[in-house]
């Protein structure tokens, strides 16, 4: 009778370890999710001279806080403003503004928006125009 209830209490012991490890495997690690709308925006026929601006819209879908690092433009004609932190289910923004002196034709200018969101930890914005002379 000993020996049945003492390998009754192993086998419960063991179930019990197994639906503990099996449920702690099946939990979500909380992270960010970077989201945009639109990656790039054309702003058409602009004047050659003048600075434009976009504004990217960037949402936070995950279930931690959003952390953007750094937004580095390829090119010393554009300038970056954007949210540092984004809270979950949160908004946040990224501004781009182009100086268009010296540009003719069409064009195209990125930056790098680099993220604590593993799975878009590099996600590129890109501004299109086509710069006429005045």
């Amino acid at each position: 009778m000993k020996l049945r209830a003492f390998i009754s209490t192993i086998i419960a012991i063991t179930f019990a370890f197994a639906l503990a490890s099996v449920s702690l495997a099946h939990q979500k690690t909380a992270a960010p999710k970077l989201v945009v709308d639109k990656v790039d925006f054309d702003f058409g026929k602009v004047t050659e001279g003048k600075a434009v601006t976009h504004t990217f819209k960037l949402k936070n879908e995950g279930d931690a806080e959003l952390i953007i690092k750094n937004v580095s433009p390829a090119c010393g004609c554009t300038a970056s403003d954007f949210s540092k932190v984004i809270a979950p289910g949160g908004e946040g923004t990224v501004t781009l503004t182009v100086k268009t002196e010296g540009m003719t034709g069409k064009n195209s200018r990125y930056a790098d928006v680099i993220s604590n969101d593993v799975k878009s930890s590099n996600l590129q914005l890109w501004i299109h125009m086509d710069v006429q002379k005045p």
